[in-house]
């Protein structure tokens, strides 16, 4: 994870960006997960968002357990998310 921000304008940003929606994990379906250009965007329950990049970013590359891997990291940096 490189570029890590927190967005709170993301709602915004989805009226006038297309980003792909992506399925949400089992058991993690109150996130929301979105790629767009080279970053990752993850949206809690409570509207924050987190944005990041991956190195040699593809969506075809995420799976159910690398977003479980970045919610834990995001857990770790930002408790409160």
């Amino acid at each position: 994870m490189n570029n890590i921000s927190v967005l709170t304008d993301f709602e915004a940003l989805t009226n006038t960006i297309n980003f792909k929606k992506l399925p949400s994990p089992p058991g993690l379906e109150t996130y929301t997960i979105y790629a767009g250009g080279n970053f990752i965007f993850i949206s809690n329950a409570r509207n924050r968002t987190i944005r990041f990049s991956l190195a040699n970013f593809s969506t075809s590359d995420i799976t159910n357990t690398g977003i479980q891997e970045w919610i834990d990291r995001i857990h770790k940096l930002y408790p409160s998310f």
